[in-house]
């Protein structure tokens, strides 16, 4: 565990989710869609604004199942983990979700790439944006999912 840890916040760094302190307020989420996610393990999320402040989601697993699909809302883009502190982001979202017949509270946190070290995928494909997602407890989250993405083109 100590070695994935290392190497999510290794993940983190490159694409910009790095500790920092909480911003004002909640900035709202963009009015284009966003589709993200990774190979391994192979997940994708997409991210559709429905109206002011809430988003709709899809999360799948691989061939498209969906794990949850739902509406989140505009949140501070901050996550608080154990393992690693505040992080912060461009983008939060955050709500309840079904997962498992269990309801359970999902944060997903946006943030641009470092300019000259795009966040990567398992594949190594380029993005401008990372994606993470932390479902279950918000100060100790039992699902966490570390990707990529972009927005679409207007």
């Amino acid at each position: 565990m100590r070695t994935a840890s290392f190497c999510l916040a290794a993940l983190l760094a490159v694409a910009g989710l790095l500790p920092a302190a909480a911003p004002a307020g909640a900035p709202n989420f963009p009015a284009r869609d966003f589709e993200g996610g990774n190979r391994v393990p192979a997940w994708q999320i997409a991210l559709k604004p429905a109206e002011a402040g809430l988003v709709r989601f899809r999360l799948s697993s691989p061939r498209g199942v969906v794990i949850a699909e739902g509406t989140l809302k505009s949140a501070a883009p901050v996550i608080v983990l154990p393992a690693f502190g505040e992080l912060k982001g461009e983008y939060g979202l955050a709500g309840p979700v079904t997962i498992g017949q269990r309801l359970r509270p999902m944060q997903v946190l946006i943030g641009p790439s470092r300019k000259g070290a795009p966040c990567e995928d398992s594949n190594g494909k380029k993005y401008g944006q990372a994606v993470f997602i932390a479902i279950g407890d918000e100060r100790d989250p039992d699902t966490l999912y570390y990707g990529c993405g972009e927005y679409t083109q207007p």
